[in-house]
């Protein structure tokens, strides 16, 4: 009898199944997205994480001390909060997002549910980043794959945007990330900053969704209407 209980407790978690495999277009590249069979979108729950500890982040001074400030009075001064864009790791925040491959435009697009309901487009066909480029809350993006990782590239950010959280960043940051999808229900992200302007060195963050995270794979699922302005009042 315990022997046919543990049999039946082990199939309700899905344990020992196989994974269903990554999705790919025609060419063999990997879908970040949806497909024709399997439509949805990935949902985010609070605490996704990936952010290092503050005592591992290589501060200079100036931005510690502008860190300690925004985590003792966060949603004073969050851009989130006044439903302004974020780039990199604040872009992917609750309720969730979607990606887009468009590949007969050569351009991805990740779309976010939260915040100002906004997009950012990565340009995929090889283009360089601008010599001098407009300052803007999600920059300038371009991508390739090494593999089957999307390797994102990123500059020309304004002060105004919050892209990881409290950690203050300044208009030299580089962002790269990196986003990967090994089976249909699980994506992992990775971001490095490079920003000599307030960071003595590069440092870097990591999240995974999967079936077993609070987030995860919306199989079926649509993006939905979430306006940010009425929700904060």
């Amino acid at each position: 009898m315990r022997y046919c209980t543990a049999i039946l407790f082990t199939a309700m978690l899905g344990f020992g199944q196989t994974p269903e495999p990554t999705p790919r277009w025609p060419d063999g590249h990997v879908n970040l997205g949806s497909t024709p069979d399997h439509k949805g979108y990935w949902e985010v729950r609070p605490g996704l994480g990936g952010v290092p500890r503050a005592a591992d982040v290589p501060f200079q001074p100036w931005a510690r001390a502008v860190y300690a400030y925004r985590t003792a009075t966060y949603s004073k001064d969050s851009p989130l909060v006044d439903c302004k864009a974020a780039p990199g790791p604040a872009f992917f925040n609750a309720p969730g997002f979607e990606i887009v491959d468009v590949p007969e435009q050569k351009e991805i697009f990740l779309l976010n549910i939260a915040g100002p309901h906004s997009w950012r487009v990565i340009y995929m066909d090889g283009r360089p980043h601008p010599t001098n480029p407009r300052p803007t809350f999600l920059g300038h993006s371009t991508g390739n794959w090494e593999g089957d990782t999307l390797v994102i590239d990123t500059v020309g950010f304004n002060e105004k945007m919050w892209a990881v959280g409290a950690y203050p960043t300044t208009s030299q940051l580089h962002l790269t990330e990196r986003i990967s999808r090994p089976n249909l229900r699980t994506l992992t992200y990775e971001f490095t900053v490079d920003d000599p302007g307030a960071y003595t060195k590069p440092w870097s963050g990591k999240w995974t969704i999967s079936q077993t995270s609070n987030s995860k794979w919306i199989e079926g699922g649509e993006m939905f209407e979430y306006i940010c302005e009425d929700a904060v009042r």
